[in-house]
């Protein structure tokens, strides 16, 4: 699939923009066929497919999956901030910030912004199909609440920051000026929907995403936007039916390569490796979160062994009950405790006495009054800087 993607497949991609002022790159409008040459495409769409639907099928019959899903949604929203530059941790997400520093307040505050963008489209697309105005409602709430960019949430940039684009420090590279963004635009909608093109959606995927990030549709947030815009996509068209596909692990993990081959569209015009190294994410993203289920339904089992051996009658249906909800915020405090089971202080403090001397949790260091708790074990299965 050899895709000129730009006007020229050599030299100055850019032209001089009277209009705006500045030059700027023009993306190739990608409403049309493709076509591609390397077979070795064809044996991995076949692959991730098969990979996808054996994810799927895990999403559909797992017991009890919904309790987990803070920690999928946790892994995503982490491994895309990373990609980005921004120091975040799982305890960042769980953890009440304690800091003075507005620095880490910041960061925390985009972590959550983000958290709460996957979950509110997560609802959205069980109403209504993926849109623009669905993208444009999780950028607004990737940026709410944050100094300098809550002024410019869920528009389309009028003008470009330098700054933002992650492509190539060395380059000259400046997306599409305002006007020939919404041509852009328009075209990526008209491409999405249509499906004359008998185009893999896998592919499409793909494509989508490289123009996405090419032309860069917002003043900040673009990555973070585009790679959710892929979770989105993966649950619109059912291929997963829970949001347990975590794309931006593969990427962060192989953050330098992924701006590398995404380089190479743009001053290159080789589509393909892309798209393999697309379709490569996709199959080891499905394999990641089949292998993190399958090693969450051991720990499960070892810890109602250590529940039925280590504790009493009495207090064995409120462990369990604790544990239900440790799954889904692996970091309490006593208080916490307290409040969840609907019991006396006292009973509260007891139990996780007992979740701390059978070892399925630890306490967690530095907390001076209210001390704080944590699933060890469950949270390293997630923990992406180990």
């Amino acid at each position: 699939m050899n895709v000129n993607l730009n006007k020229k497949p050599k030299g100055d991609f850019g032209y001089q923009s009277y209009k705006v002022g500045y030059r700027s790159v023009t993306a190739s409008l990608i409403n049309r066929s493709f076509e591609w040459k390397d077979k070795q495409i064809n044996i991995l769409l076949e692959s991730a497919m098969l990979d996808l639907g054996e994810l799927n099928a895990y999403s559909k019959f797992y017991p009890n999956l919904e309790q987990y899903l803070p920690l999928f949604v946790a892994q995503e929203v982490i491994a895309s901030n990373l990609i980005e530059g921004s120091k975040c941790s799982l305890s960042q997400v769980f953890l009440p910030d304690t800091s003075k520093s507005f620095k880490r307040i910041y960061e925390q505050k985009e972590i959550t912004n983000h958290i709460n963008a996957i979950n509110w489209g997560v609802e959205e697309l069980k109403k209504f199909p993926l849109s623009v105005r669905l993208i444009k409602e999780s950028h607004k709430i990737l940026c709410k609440d944050l100094p300098q960019k809550e002024d410019f949430a869920g528009k389309f940039r009028p003008y470009f920051q330098a700054s933002d684009s992650k492509f190539d420090q060395n380059s000259e590279y400046v997306p599409p000026n305002k006007h020939e963004l919404k041509i852009l635009i328009n075209d990526g909608k008209k491409f999405w929907r249509n499906d004359d093109l008998e185009l893999p959606q896998l592919i499409k995927m793909a494509i989508s995403l490289f123009q996405f990030e090419n032309i860069m549709p917002f003043l900040d947030g673009n990555g973070r936007t585009a790679r959710t815009l892929i979770l989105f996509e993966i649950l619109s068209l059912y291929f997963v039916s829970r949001p347990i596909f975590c794309l931006s692990v593969f990427f962060e993990k192989n953050r330098l390569e992924y701006y590398h081959r995404l380089n190479l569209v743009r001053t290159k015009n080789d589509i393909e490796q892309w798209i393999k190294f697309f379709l490569t994410g996709i199959k080891e993203s499905a394999i990641h979160s089949k292998d993190i289920l399958s090693n969450i339904e051991k720990l499960n089992e070892k810890y109602l062994s250590l529940i039925d051996r280590d504790m009493g009658k009495k207090r064995q249906a409120s462990a369990k009950q604790l544990l239900q909800v440790f799954y889904r915020n692996p970091y309490l405090s006593v208080n916490e405790v307290k409040e969840k089971l609907n019991v006396s202080f006292q009973s509260a403090n007891q139990i996780v006495k007992c979740f701390e001397e059978s070892g399925l949790i630890r306490e967690q260091a530095g907390a001076r009054r209210n001390r704080i708790f944590y699933l060890w074990e469950y949270l390293a299965l997630f923990d992406l800087l180990q």
